[in-house]
């Protein structure tokens, strides 16, 4: 493949995969939050998940007509969660938008009350950090917080751009992208991050873009979704035998990172079992520490709703 000259943005590090894929990875001070695709196929242009913020959907929308030199003709939605989703909004009118039928139905349900709880949140936490930022102790902490009232201002700026924009098509099983380039194929095996999640998947590559059914030294957040089935959907993974993984959090990987998380799972469901046996609450369960092997890992404030959630779980 010939380098790129890839275009810049605060949100999002683009990294070609083949020739016209491209995983596009939330920077971690950026307003991303969730890695996203863009693919190529040769006479239309499709974009997998569109990150948490309108500013950053339009970073990655503006990369990709550039990199494929046309508009974005399809949106995948791969499941309902809002750093997935809530970009939508920034891409035209006639680009077509595809999810689970389950997906869209959550979306109606859920979306329009996250929105609101996202407005509420946001101008709280600027002011918590604002006053933190006079009291800091020192230095580096005034800086810390200084730079988290501005981060939390970046999200406030968006707010009128954040609205529900549901897919314009639903499926419940495999629905296939045939271009003049290549061919690839959205596909759900149900329900294990959530109710209902879908993959992208490049057969002749051997690429996956799993959203968040795969995350890298990431604790995935079980609350929403099925262990068990989880297990299920990442052993059928296994056997596309991708080469390449484009998870929803973290660097790229490959299929051993697919195995740390059928580890982690079957772990803390064993700990969960364990701490239920032995007369342990919900809250004794989340006091429980992690599994040695995610010790570095990001989002460990999810360990604990997770255990809380399998204490829930493990009894029915």
């Amino acid at each position: 493949m010939t380098p790129k000259t890839f275009p810049q943005s605060e949100h999002i590090t683009l990294h070609e995969l083949a020739d016209g894929v491209y995983a596009a990875l939330a920077q971690e001070y950026g307003l991303g939050a969730s890695n996203s695709g863009i693919v190529d196929l040769g006479d239309r242009t499709l974009v997998f998940d569109t990150t948490l913020s309108p500013a950053s959907a339009a970073d990655l929308r503006n990369a990709a007509e550039y990199l494929t030199g046309r508009p974005v003709d399809c949106v995948l939605n791969s499941h309902w969660h809002l750093d997935h989703v809530l970009g939508n909004t920034v891409f035209a009118p006639e680009t077509e938008f595809y999810a689970t039928t389950r997906t869209s139905e959550i979306m109606v349900e859920k979306i329009p009350e996250n929105i609101l709880e996202l407005k509420k949140h946001w101008p709280e936490q600027q002011a918590e950090w604002a006053e933190k930022a006079k009291m800091a102790k020192d230095e580096a902490e005034r800086v810390d917080y200084e730079d988290g009232v501005r981060f939390a201002q970046k999200i406030i700026d968006t707010f009128l751009q954040l609205e529900l924009r549901l897919p314009d098509r639903t499926f419940t099983d495999r629905i296939e992208f045939k271009g003049t380039k290549r061919s690839v194929e959205f596909v759900t095996y149900g329900g294990g991050h959530t109710d209902s999640d879908a993959i992208l998947h490049l057969p002749a590559e051997r690429i996956v873009f799993s959203g968040d059914l795969l995350v890298i030294k990431f604790h995935p957040s079980l609350i929403d979704g099925r262990p068990r089935e989880w297990l299920d959907i990442l052993a059928k993974i296994k056997l596309l035998d991708p080469v390449q993984l484009v998870p929803g959090h973290g660097r790229l990987g490959t299929l051993v990172d697919v195995t740390s998380i059928e580890r982690y799972i079957n772990e803390i469901l064993q700990m969960a079992e364990k701490n239920w046996g032995e007369g342990g609450t919900a809250e004794s369960a989340a006091a429980l520490q992690p599994p040695t092997f995610t010790e570095g890992w990001n989002n460990i404030e999810g360990f604990a709703l997770n255990m809380k959630f399998l204490h829930e779980a493990v009894q029915h």
